[in-house]
């Protein structure tokens, strides 16, 4: 199983989650697909970023996805894979992991929100 947490975003008050593992492997559980089926949700075009363009220059990705109550970004780069939610971040964020720990693919491990501040 693979992990994430929940933790608040550096000097933020606003939740994120953050996976750990080798996200691009081809064994690692694909997230858009889990929270496309647990939360109906459907891609959407952000409304600021170029993907594209931020792909070539950064080697990040950042998807916009919609459900019922709200949205998400998936920021997929090199290094790490994080879920933000800009608006209604605490129902977003645990509609997430909700999801995820259903899904039968992913365990939480605890935060240390000070470690943030």
């Amino acid at each position: 199983m693979e992990k994430f947490r929940v933790r608040p975003g550096y000097k933020s008050k606003e939740l994120l989650i953050e996976f750990w593992g080798d996200h691009r492997s081809e064994k690692f559980p694909d997230i858009q697909s889990i929270l496309a089926q647990g939360l109906d949700a459907k891609p959407a075009k952000h409304p600021i970023l170029d993907t594209a363009t931020i792909a070539m220059a950064t080697d990040e990705f950042i998807f916009l996805w919609k459900y019922k109550d709200g949205e998400y970004e998936l920021d997929d780069d090199t290094w790490a894979f994080f879920i933000h939610a800009p608006d209604n971040n605490i129902q977003v964020i645990s509609d997430i992991e909700k999801v995820l720990l259903a899904s039968g693919q992913f365990i939480k491990e605890e935060a240390d929100f000070s470690e943030y501040t």
